[in-house]
């Protein structure tokens, strides 16, 4: 269902958090792999609630995680792969003391919405920004990697 994978120079994993190490088997990092494939996003949602559970992180802050990675992960399937199934992408959650990031890396060809479809789409993005304190979309070297950063104080949402 979902795999473990080592961040390479492809996907950094860490986003540049200080410190996380995935490689060195981290126990405040989850790194995983999924095929691009809608079908396996409740499984994705499942165990990333679970892992930040067993992290202490829990309330609206890991359900915001959550709905963002969901989100990060449905646009590359439908986005990145729609005209090249069979793709994979890598997600990668670091936990610290003081904040939560999410890194959803693909390597498809983004295409912008099918025609006739723009009406009730576009608003993902919006929502992931919401949800997270800072969010940077980057379409680079043939990759697009969505960064988001979540607060863990007290004040911040959970």
């Amino acid at each position: 269902m979902i795999d473990a994978h080592t961040p390479d120079a492809e996907h950094p994993g860490t986003g540049g958090v200080a410190g996380a190490d995935p490689a060195a088997g981290d126990p405040r990092v989850l790194a995983v792999t999924v095929p691009a494939d809608s079908t396996r996003l409740p499984g994705l949602r499942g165990r990333l609630g679970r892992w930040l559970d067993g992290r202490g992180v829990g309330g609206l802050l890991r359900d915001d995680v959550v709905l963002a990675a969901d989100e990060a992960v449905a646009n590359s399937v439908e986005h990145g792969y729609r005209e090249r199934p069979g793709g994979l992408v890598g997600v990668t959650v670091t936990v610290l003391e003081e904040s939560v990031t999410l890194v959803v890396v693909d390597h498809g060809a983004w295409k912008p919405p099918a025609p006739g479809r723009e009406d009730a789409r576009g608003w993902g993005l919006k929502m992931m920004a919401g949800l997270a304190e800072r969010l940077d979309v980057v379409h680079a070297n043939g990759r697009t990697t969505v960064t988001a950063h979540f607060r863990r104080d007290p004040g911040w949402r959970g």
